[in-house]
């Protein structure tokens, strides 16, 4: 099944899925149902509903093929192998098909925002009866026409094939999405709202006047409720659900006819975390980062059902009822969750609750952030970001492990397709990038890092042949920006780094530091492919940056790198984001990291810097002498800088100062940056989820796809640790305790892997073997002594 746009598939009235899955137009996907099951002797109903945008959305490309120009945008492709006993069976969409225009939806409204689709306007009583039910007559229905022009004899001579659209589909290798019913909790409360018309929709619902008289409630939601209007006087109602989730909002309920009903949602409620401001129970659009979220649907006679056909976050329902003097009955309201169908496979307990919930809330983010793509928030965008992966795969990957590696080499793959012509990788794709619009150049490294990670995990071999190339291509073009100082400077687009205002003008530290990374993933790349020539200019080539970047950046005075060299002029700002990737990327020295350390984390010098929209940061901040403070994305390389030079501890106070707010919130999520101003469900937060699995159970590979790996913990100020690392081999299991001056730790291997273990800092091994053999003896305990 494929669609250019998206569709909704039903045989006999049941739902069959949706897709197609997101992908350029020059490497389209379709999809791959098993519909046995769904059909049963005699006559059966093929229906399906396909939206066709007509522009670029955030995950929807139009196609700039020559056939576009020939039939435009949209169109559908079905077809079915049925065997038999008697042989094979094909069905496929031809002329002989039926076809009529969704006159229910408006077909004039605005987008929601944000590069998302549109508002759904959709009026019941245009609905054709019963045409999803077998034996529904369509007869009155257009035929379908098939999509392909024929230029004649005299074109076939000359080789020119028929045009068609999308002549080479590709099977996605993804599965159907997980669904379920999700409803409310809790009813806040009830307003009567004064209706005016006058207010296009998507304002509406959040500018209408409400009588200051309110129905509190906070009770516990009881369906079916009955509901009226007055003639003069609307009614609102506000639900509440346990979790922000991704899902298709809906409503079921029964009416006499032409009731509206709007239903809105958001992921927060104004106010709610303003500190001195009342939290207001009603949903507003108090900025341009807020997207109206709703859908208008006007009832038929009788029970219905309607469910929203875009995806969205909900944590908040606003539910206004319109034209119902007669009154209605609302069975239920709710979502239909939708993520990835995967399961968390990893585990982290241990003595610190805080620790434990911002594990299982980084977990669960990922997966509300994961549908047929990478997704940055099921809100705002649901763009696939390139960058937010090199947070998220290893997170991912400690989480979930291999239940999401076909989600993990989608992204990969789809990011290589995205390659420009210059070598450089959209900022997302597949999407409404323009393909020469705007571009985050760093995004291409973080790519070439995801990728060094994923195969690290993996060691996936046939993946790396088929985008190693793009590795290359990609990498060309920063070379060719070098400057006479032998460092990146001023390259052109959009230094975006992360939501931090660091030095970026001149020779960045960030950018280079980032390219240096990239460079020592693309030689750990060319090694595996037998590539020595590569790979030995790929590590020349970072060497040499390495150095220029150790000597140009270095400030002995404040023990720090600073953020950026201007025409041979350092420049004061300094930050945790460069410094962290310095070491990361082991360019800074041995003997300067324990000065580092001491500076950028200095809680008095350590200052959230302001980047509107998304934080407001600390107005005292003062580039001499402050550091400006990771945000929530590459606090991921401050974590691992800190862990990676035994400082784990120092990681932890990191964290739990800034995950803090939302560990006190009950969102259940993590946020786009530490302050709660724009997406409180993003997935490039989650690190905390990669470093506690990392250096707390003391997990590493040591050769690529986990068949040998070494764990050494750093037990910090925790009593005790327990949780499971998956790998491709199974997961392995850390245990490990300490009272007094002594400390038990416990290892189990999966079969396939042998495991190495190396003494914790500060800590002698008494007693246990310190190699633990998964198809041997598959487990090792060991005992180990404080050294004072």
């Amino acid at each position: 099944m494929f669609a250019d746009g998206r569709y909704k598939l039903f045989i006999n009235g049941q739902y069959i899925g949706r897709g197609p899955t997101r992908a350029s137009p020059d490497f389209p996907r379709c999809d791959e149902y098993d519909i046995g099951p769904y059909l049963r002797v005699g006559t059966n109903t093929v229906a399906m509903l396909a939206l066709s945008y007509g522009v670029d959305t955030a995950w929807y490309e139009r196609s700039v093929n020559y056939w576009q120009c020939v039939f435009g945008d949209g169109g559908i492709h079905f077809s079915a192998h049925l065997t038999f006993d008697e042989g094979v069976e094909c069905i496929q969409s031809d002329a002989s098909w039926r076809c009529l225009p969704a006159l229910a939806w408006r077909r004039d409204t605005p987008r929601i925002g944000w590069g998302l689709g549109f508002i759904e306007d959709y009026d019941a009583n245009e609905e054709p009866v019963g045409w999803l039910d077998s034996g529904f007559d369509d007869s009155s229905w257009d035929l379908a026409q098939n999509l392909i022009l024929d230029g004649g004899e005299d074109d076939r001579a000359k080789g020119f094939e028929p045009i068609r659209p999308f002549p080479i589909l590709s099977k996605t290798q993804l599965p159907a999405m997980s669904r379920g019913s999700v409803e409310p909790t809790l009813l806040l409360c009830s307003h009567h709202v004064v209706p005016d018309v006058s207010l296009p929709i998507e304002q509406r619902m959040y500018e209408e006047a409400y009588e200051l008289s309110a129905q509190q409630m906070d009770q516990p939601v009881k369906f079916p409720l009955n509901v009226s209007t007055s003639i003069n006087r609307d009614l609102s109602m506000l639900f509440k659900f346990e979790k922000i989730h991704s899902g298709y909002p809906y409503i079921e309920l029964e009416a006499n006819g032409g009731e509206i009903i709007e239903i809105a949602t958001a992921e927060k409620l104004p106010g709610e975390f303003e500190a001195g401001q009342e939290t207001q129970n009603r949903l507003l659009r108090a900025s341009y980062l807020d997207g109206a979220h709703l859908f208008r649907y006007t009832a038929k006679p009788g029970r219905q059902v309607f469910e929203r056909f875009e995806l969205t976050a909900v944590r908040y329902l606003q539910l206004v009822v319109r034209n119902a003097e007669k009154g209605i009955t609302v069975h239920k309201v709710g979502s239909t969750r939708s993520h990835y169908p995967a399961q968390v496979v990893g585990s982290f307990t241990c003595s610190d609750s805080n620790l434990e919930r911002l594990w299982s809330m980084g977990a669960y983010t990922i997966l509300q952030c994961s549908h047929d793509a990478w997704e940055d928030c099921p809100s705002r965008e649901q763009r696939q970001w390139l960058g937010d992966g090199v947070v998220r795969y290893p997170a991912s990957a400690a989480s979930f492990g291999p239940a999401m590696q076909k989600l993990d080499q989608n992204f990969i793959v789809q990011c290589a397709e995205s390659q420009r012509p210059d070598g450089l990788l959209q900022m997302f794709a597949p999407g409404d990038h323009q393909r020469n619009g705007i571009i985050i150049p760093d995004y291409s490294l973080h790519w070439i890092l995801i990728l060094r990670e994923y195969l690290n995990n993996t060691n996936d071999l046939k993946l790396l042949r088929q985008v190693f190339p793009t590795v290359e291509k990609a990498l060309a073009w920063f070379a060719t920006n070098i400057a006479e100082s032998g460092l990146l400077e001023d390259i052109p687009y959009w230094h975006f780094i992360e939501w931090a205002d660091v030095g970026r003008k001149g020779a960045s530290a960030a950018i280079n530091a980032l390219y240096v990374g990239a460079l020592k993933g693309a030689a750990e790349a060319a090694d595996m492919l037998g590539y020595e020539l590569a790979a030995r200019e790929y590590n020349n080539q970072a060497e040499q940056l390495a150095a220029v970047l150790r000597s140009t950046h270095w400030n002995a005075q404040r023990g720090l790198y600073i953020d950026s060299v201007v025409n041979g002029v350092p420049q004061q700002s300094a930050s945790q984001q460069a410094n962290a990737l310095m070491i990361h990327f082991d360019i800074a020295p041995p003997e300067r990291r324990t000065a580092m350390i001491e500076a950028f984390t200095n809680p008095a010098r350590v200052k959230l810097t302001a980047v509107a929209p998304v934080t407001k940061g600390d107005p005292s901040f003062d580039a001499a002498n402050d550091v400006v403070k990771a945000n929530s994305f590459l606090a991921h390389f401050l974590y691992s800088a800190l862990a990676m030079s035994g400082r784990m501890d120092l990681a932890l106070d990191e964290m739990r100062s800034a995950f803090a707010p939302m560990l006190v919130a009950d969102n259940h999520t993590l946020w786009e940056s530490f302050e709660p101003t724009t997406s409180l469900c993003h997935a490039f937060s989650a690190s905390p989820v990669y470093h506690l699995s990392r250096y707390l159970l003391g997990v590493h590979a040591i050769e690529r796809g986990f068949c040998r790996f070494k764990i050494q913990i750093q037990p910090c100020d925790l009593l005790w640790v327990a949780g499971t690392y998956p790998t491709i081999h199974g997961n392995i299991e850390v245990k490990w305790e300490r009272q007094g001056e002594t400390l038990s730790l416990n290892v189990v291997a999966p079969p396939g892997t042998i495991g190495y273990i190396e003494d914790p800092l500060g800590w002698k091994h008494i007693c246990g073997d310190l190699v633990v053999n998964g198809d041997d003896a598959a487990s090792s305990s060991l005992e180990y002594v404080w050294l004072t």
